[in-house]
């Protein structure tokens, strides 16, 4: 069996790999699709935080069950991977929060992900989706669990108004997530024309570029007492700093991603206002809520697919985020 393995920051392998039998609980798929996203090329980078190597990477899996004990699921069922391990016992666990789990593993991070002809994974982690579901889009069901937890964290209410300054693949799911949970105004930001067009397609109501306007002056233009809620998809010193102005009194402010490095920030409006901050991470049973979300089309995920590899072109898949993120939204391999 064939599979993709970072062995060492910026080293890439195709390797053979053998067939184990099942342990207890565990079920042997055949993986269809899976979606690379930034923490893959981190990771091949030698970026990535938390990145355990050799590993097979990608988290986003979307396949076929070929073997499982579980009476739930049947041969040639199409299901979507939620990657996440966890403890079980903590208080986080037996309150639902995985995401929260102190000893929380991420296949294709910790452990070996989906790039690979076959994966074996516990059958708590799957997530049949409806006959006629692509296996593209379960596979994307992961990166639209993330949008679903950010919209959540961010108490969005119908009616609200939002602010979404970054419009990559997170940011354009958690905009489809806000129109669809009735926020009555979205605002895209971000510099690359493709991915704005995509935002209005996807239902912003207005789109800036941020290379030639200033989207706090927009935004506050619009709507003088500013957004309900701002999630901040880039994590840098400008963004944030539009963020702490967009938002109105009283209003929300989720920084989606984490900065990489120290940032300055003038905090005089977020006390002035009373700006509640609220982090994210990962999702929970989020992902269970992202199913029919796509399964129904209210989140289109295929229409972010931009370039589909084969396996044994797995380096060429990963550099293209890197090297042409305007035209490279979504990038498939299909082992």
């Amino acid at each position: 069996m064939k599979a993709v393995k970072v062995t060492r920051p910026g080293v890439l392998e195709l390797v053979e790999i053998g067939r184990r039998p099942l342990g207890q609980g565990e079920v042997r798929l055949e993986v269809e699709a899976v979606g690379i996203c930034g923490s893959d090329v981190a990771l091949w980078a030698g970026t990535h935080p938390y990145a355990v190597y050799p590993v097979i990477p990608w988290p986003e899996v979307g396949g076929r069950v070929i073997e499982a004990a579980d009476p739930g699921l049947r041969r040639g069922q199409r299901v979507s991977v939620r990657p996440l391990l966890t403890c079980g016992r903590c208080d986080a666990c037996l309150e639902g929060s995985l995401n929260r789990c102190p000893e929380v593993r991420v296949l294709g991070v910790h452990l070996d992900g989906g790039m690979a002809e076959e994966i074996i994974v516990p059958a708590t982690s799957l997530f049949p989706v409806p006959e006629g579901v692509t296996a593209e889009a379960a596979a994307l069901v992961e990166p639209a669990a993330v949008a679903v937890h950010v919209v959540h964290r961010a108490d969005l209410r119908a009616g609200d108004r939002v602010a979404v300054l970054g419009t990559g693949v997170i940011g354009l799911l958690c905009l489809q997530v806000a129109k669809a949970w009735g926020a009555s105004f979205v605002l895209g930001v971000d510099r690359e024309p493709s991915r704005l067009a995509l935002a209005s397609r996807f239902g912003a109501d207005r789109v800036v570029d941020n290379r030639f306007e200033n989207p706090a002056e927009v935004g506050l233009d619009l709507y003088p007492d500013g957004f309900d809620i701002v999630l901040d998809l880039v994590g840098v010193e400008e963004t944030l700093g539009a963020a702490l102005a967009l938002a109105r009194r009283g209003g929300t402010i989720v920084p989606v991603a984490l900065p990489h490095r120290p940032v300055e920030l003038d905090l005089e409006p977020f006390y002035r206002k009373e700006l509640s901050l609220r982090a994210t991470r990962l999702y929970a049973d989020d992902f269970a809520e992202a199913v029919p979300l796509v399964a129904d089309g209210r989140v289109d995920v295929e229409s972010l697919v931009t370039h589909r590899f084969p396996l044994s072109e797995a380096e060429r898949a990963l550099s293209l985020p890197r090297d042409q993120p305007e035209q490279a939204v979504k990038v498939m391999i299909e082992p």
